[in-house]
């Protein structure tokens, strides 16, 4: 009818961006509500979570991907018009018209494209949600059921000596004891299984550290109270633990069972000798192992358990001031945490009003906290893969509607000629099988390159677990087979007297 080239580009690159727009403007509103949900969900897991927000260069580039994604693909249909295409188009007739090979590899290329991107996306997201599983089912060393913790942090203007400090949370953790529903309550500096490395120098009697180390070198100090590991639920392997008695008594620490094995190996160490050597030796005095404790987790749920030293808190008044006065208080107790929190901040605010009860939760919660950012990156994962997966499905459902629709004269007359509809439903369902195939194997070989990128993030699973990959590989060939059945199924009911009627 007379169309130029540049009439069909204008109409056809138009058309584009404006789908692409107005898919943009969707996709930032869904941005939007997404930044918001993931920042109310793990404020502590993003980083400066405060200033993450949509800012105007990723809304410049938002745009420019949506006007270059709809300039492309508009301007795609130009590259099928052949001199010859007006004429061949007229002579075929409309409806009989079929693609051509070029246009159909094209297609199919798209829909092997959209499954691979979404089984190396999956196996990601498998591999990473694997992960989140095996770090919950970390022992951390210690019973964290029904344990509630709190952080106190007492002014130095206020509690000036160490005298102050000790009788301030002797008489908090008395009033605690003392409420209803409360089993056991304990105190301690680190809480776990969560802390920054320490790495404190400390004198071991009668250790000679050989040349290539372990050297004489504790990776955490913990300061606590006596009943600390009978309220924590960690068990005592050898000798026994803190008792109010060491109040008064001989210098006395526990250590973990790492510390025992790294600097005593088979031997035993109850009472051996440890001396903190970071602080002048004239006022520091040996302290004697009474104890070994099972290992706790405390530089992180998926690190190993490094060696760890407790101090008895009252013993240490009179060594050097060394004395905490910020702790972390644990209740054992058969109440949850937001049953307790009225009675526990009208304890505190008893011994002082001025005093804030700082993160006020259940252990699980610390420990899930632990576990935030591995948790946060399997979820994005997963809700990317969760999309490609979609687009797959969808683009394996379109791809094969079309060719079912332009091959709707050749499966009449296969059917006329005595094609049963199971050979018809076995025959598109093989076409959309066999993409499916090619993009599952292109889509593992991606997998494999891409997911040891992500070694560095896997705990308990390799980048090449087979199980995971088995659950991907049949989850993706469901999807894909339902996404082939609908459009399979619609080529059997096609009835052959309709379509030779229409020859």
């Amino acid at each position: 009818m007379g169309a130029g080239r540049g009439r069909l580009l204008r109409q056809f690159m138009t058309e584009g961006c404006l789908l692409t727009l107005s898919g943009a403007a969707l996709g930032l509103v869904v941005a939007v509500a997404g930044v918001r949900a993931l920042i109310a969900a793990y404020p502590d897991s993003l980083p400066r979570s405060a200033e993450v927000s949509l800012d105007a260069g990723v809304l410049a580039f938002t745009l420019v991907v949506a006007l270059a994604t709809g300039a492309v693909f508009g301007f795609a249909p130009l590259l099928h018009l052949a001199p010859d295409a007006t004429s061949m188009a007229l002579k075929e007739g409309g409806q009989r018209a079929t693609a051509g090979a070029g246009r159909q590899r094209l297609r199919r290329t798209l829909v092997v494209a959209e499954i691979a991107l979404a089984v190396a996306l999956v196996v990601g997201a498998g591999l990473l949600l694997r992960t989140v599983a095996n770090l919950t089912r970390v022992d951390g060393g210690f019973a964290r059921e029904q344990l509630v913790t709190f952080l106190v942090d007492l002014p130095n203007a206020t509690y000036k000596t160490p005298q102050q400090i000790v009788g301030f949370y002797r008489r908090l953790l008395d009033r605690l004891r003392a409420m209803p529903g409360v089993r056991s309550v304990a105190a301690m500096s680190g809480l776990p299984p969560m802390r920054q490395v320490d790495a404190n120098d400390t004198n071991i009697e009668g250790y000679k550290a050989p040349p290539g180390g372990p050297f004489e070198n504790v990776d955490y100090y913990q300061v606590a109270t006596d009943g600390y590991a009978e309220t924590m639920g960690i068990p005592i392997l050898e000798g026994r633990a803190f008792q109010p008695s060491d109040a008064i008594g001989p210098k006395v620490v526990l250590i973990n069972q790492t510390m025992a094995r790294t600097f005593y190996g088979a031997q035993s160490p109850i009472g051996r000798r440890v001396r903190p050597s970071a602080l002048p030796e004239a006022k520091v005095p040996w302290f004697t192992i009474v104890g070994v404790v099972k290992d706790v987790k405390q530089g992180g749920v998926d690190r190993r358990t490094g060696t760890e030293l407790y101090f008895d808190f009252e013993q240490m008044q009179d060594v050097s001031n060394f004395i905490p006065p910020t702790l972390n208080v644990v209740v054992r107790t058969s109440l949850p945490a937001d049953a307790l929190a009225g009675s526990i901040r009208q304890v505190v605010a008893e011994q002082d009003a001025a005093l804030p009860v700082v993160k006020l939760r259940a252990m699980d919660d610390v420990f899930a906290e632990a576990i935030g950012r591995p948790r946060l990156l399997a979820e994005l994962l997963g809700i990317f893969a969760g999309l490609a997966l979609l687009l797959a499905a969808i683009g394996s459902y379109g791809v094969l509607s079309y060719m079912v629709s332009e091959r709707r004269r050749e499966i009449g007359i296969r059917m006329a000629l005595g094609a049963d509809r199971a050979s018809v439903l076995r025959m598109v369902l093989s076409q959309g099988l066999r993409l499916t195939l090619v993009g599952v194997v292109a889509g593992l070989a991606a997998a494999f390159a891409t997911t040891r990128l992500l070694a560095s993030l896997l705990f308990g699973v390799r980048a090449t677990d087979p199980a995971t990959i088995a659950a991907v590989v049949g989850l993706i060939s469901g999807v894909a087979l339902v996404a082939c059945y609908l459009p399979a199924r619609g080529a059997t009911r096609v009835d052959p007297m309709l379509v030779l009627r229409e020859e």
